[in-house]
């Protein structure tokens, strides 16, 4: 273990940081990651108790952290209040991991919740013409923060003459479920006709998998007589936000002419 001098001094660093073994219990927690998880006791806790503040730890380990693969992995902890954490996962050693806690709640800026230049008008989700600018400077974000940036494109296939709401109730519908699923710091948009956009910033492409499979089915579930198709790409597999958007748009693609209903990873 890191010796107690060392410990002592990265109680003054902002970001959080804990010590977690093997039996993925904390060793060591400093006084910022104790301030932001909203803990006052974390060392001799199991870490899913500790980061997520569930008591319920039977068979539970955290869903990022893994000694199997030795791979720098993270997630995001959410408050009620808003306030969102940045959760990374660091090896040290053959029986130890690193993870640093820091806020992005910064980034969910009140511009972004309350702006409405280029808002849909029948959806109220941001509309295409600013998406493009919106990628760039995500991407940028991104890469200066070593982070992935997730793009899912999504779009619906009602079937006509199948049911009495109007298209523009589906569409509606459909943004509400959207709005209500993606996490709070993503930022959903209406392209043209039936397509819909979700820049996810901090967000690896299993998470935008898992977000994208329950959007499926709360849609199927709660808008009948249409199908719908998904598509995801992320920065991991593209240098520019011209990429991003191609790698996304071609995972659409298969995703439809699978027959629609199912979520592909361009």
């Amino acid at each position: 273990m890191v010796n107690e001098n060392v410990l002592q001094a990265l109680d003054v660093i902002e970001d959080g940081l804990l010590i977690i073994n093997k039996d993925y219990i904390v060793e060591y927690a400093n006084e910022p990651a104790k301030r932001l998880l909203r803990q006052d006791e974390l060392v001799g806790k199991h870490s899913y108790e500790a980061i997520w503040a569930r008591g319920d730890i039977v068979g539970k380990t955290p869903c990022f952290m893994s000694f199997d693969t030795k791979e720098i992995t993270s997630a995001e902890r959410c408050f009620d209040d808003g306030t969102c954490l940045s959760v990374r996962c660091y090896p040290l050693d053959e029986q130890h991991v690193v993870v640093t806690v820091w806020n992005i709640s910064d980034y969910i800026t009140l511009e972004r919740r309350l702006e409405s230049a280029g808002t849909d008008s029948v959806t109220g989700l941001k509309s295409g013409n600013t998406f493009a600018e919106d990628l760039e400077k995500e991407l940028d974000r991104a890469k200066r923060l070593k982070s992935t940036l997730a793009l899912m494109m999504l779009e619906i296939d009602i079937i006509s003459g199948s049911g009495e709401d109007s298209d523009e109730k589906i569409l509606k519908n459909t943004a509400g479920i959207i709005i209500e699923t993606a996490r709070s710091y993503d930022i959903a948009y209406r392209f043209k006709g039936k397509t819909f956009g979700i820049l996810m910033p901090h967000c690896p492409v299993d998470g935008a998998t898992k977000t994208a499979e329950r959007l499926l089915d709360k849609i199927k579930s709660g808008i009948p007589n249409i199908n719908l198709s998904i598509g995801i790409s992320t920065s991991e597999s593209a240098f520019t936000g011209r990429d991003i958007l191609r790698l996304a748009e071609r995972a659409l693609y298969v995703a439809q002419h699978r027959g629609g209903n199912t979520v592909v990873v361009g």
